[in-house]
């Protein structure tokens, strides 16, 4: 805006303020979104502090783009604030030792950075917020601070993800979080995880990356890195070689992608793994099960045969619990129709099958639903269901 608008928008922010303090009425709810050249960082700041110090609000979210802005620390002395969104650009100092919010439930961080020597910046975020049960956090290559540590008896949600491929992998990454009931996690797979407390886990998104030199270190390497999508969660899990966590609450498992990437190999070799650990999963969903068939097979070299067994599969699949089958992609293929007949030939508790396929007409999603209709089923309650996906 103009320099004459950004007079009268101050005044007029300035007048609704000083009004709202004289008359003491309370704010629910304050969004303020800046950039560099409009509002000066003092006159931000002042407007700040009155809404958390003299109005009370519950609900505030900055937006705050000066290429760097210093957030004043009262904001984390409030007594009223519920839920909290700082971002972008705004760096944090060190913590004052009498910073805490005991009401704060939800907490966004959006590219905000701790001072360089401060080396504990998100330890103390935590302790800041004794009550805080829901926080997502957004780091890129020039904005992070998360050390890979988080320790929070409280934490029901956390989102995470980080915009940077580039940087080293984090050293450690530890979750000591029981009370989590929901993980949606993006990052570069670490050198290792240690002290992961998922007691109350029920939901779990991951996104985990990797570097080209860890590909090429990955021990006993047996040559099925045909192709490599560095967003593939599978290629991360079988590159760290370790013990799966048990998520003895995790109902709902979501798995791959809607696009072509990965080796079918490793897919199916991982999911026994996944099922034998996760024994209470009621909905199984598989993303593009296309892209795990077992087309292009025969190239795998005598050593990759050894190590997979189609057996260990079909056991993972008959002792799991699960109701609900969804697969979304799909197409419809031979080899996609022979992997169906291995799952619906082994779930024996399913209840429901839906499969979303991009039918054109009633004719295509007759043909369809015929043959997996045909396909031998270990349970008898299973209804299956051919669902036309949307984009």
């Amino acid at each position: 805006m103009g320099q004459r608008k950004n007079v009268f928008f101050k005044a007029f922010v300035d007048r609704l303020l000083s009004q709202r303090v004289e008359t003491s009425s309370p704010v629910q709810r304050v969004s303020l979104k800046c950039r560099q050249g409009g509002v000066a960082p003092d006159c931000i700041i002042k407007w700040i502090l009155t809404t958390v110090r003299d109005l009370g609000v519950l609900d505030l979210s900055l937006c705050i783009d000066f290429g760097i802005f210093h957030l004043p620390f009262n904001v984390f002395r409030s007594k009223t604030l519920v839920n909290l969104r700082i971002g972008t650009m705004i760096r944090l100092g060190q913590f004052p030792k009498d910073a805490v919010s005991p009401t704060l439930n939800s907490l966004v961080l959006d590219l905000v950075e701790f001072r360089d020597d401060d080396k504990v910046g998100f330890r103390q975020i935590l302790l800041v917020f004794p009550s805080l049960q829901s926080l997502r956090v957004h780091e890129s290559n020039k904005w992070k601070f998360w050390n890979g540590s988080a320790s929070t008896r409280t934490l029901k949600s956390l989102v995470y993800r980080s915009d940077d491929d580039s940087s080293a992998p984090k050293p450690c990454v530890s979750f000591d979080t029981p009370s989590l009931v929901y993980l949606d996690y993006s990052d570069m797979v670490a050198d290792k995880y240690e002290n992961l407390k998922f007691d109350s886990l029920v939901e779990a998104r991951l996104d985990l990356h990797l570097t080209a030199y860890q590909i090429m270190r990955k021990p006993n390497n047996i040559g099925f890195y045909k192709r490599v999508d560095f967003g593939c969660m599978f290629q991360a899990l079988y590159y760290r070689g370790d013990r799966i966590p048990v998520f003895n609450n995790l109902i709902s498992l979501s798995l791959g992608s809607d696009k072509p990437h990965g080796s079918p190999f490793i897919f199916w070799k991982l999911l026994p793994s996944l099922l034998n650990n996760s024994l209470n999963i009621e909905t199984l969903t598989i993303k593009g099960l296309v892209h795990y068939v077992a087309e292009g097979w025969e190239g795998l070299s005598p050593m990759s045969r050894l190590c997979f067994s189609w057996d260990a599969v079909s056991d993972s699949l008959s002792s799991s619990a699960m109701k609900v089958l969804e697969i979304t992609g799909y197409k419809g293929t031979s080899q996609e129709l022979n992997q169906m007949k291995r799952l619906l030939g082994n779930l024996s508790r399913l209840e429901v099958v839906r499969v979303y396929h991009k039918a054109v007409d009633d004719r295509e999603r007759s043909s369809v639903m015929k043959d997996l209709l045909l396909l031998p089923k270990a349970s008898s309650e299973c209804e299956i269901q051919v669902m036309k996906e949307t984009a």
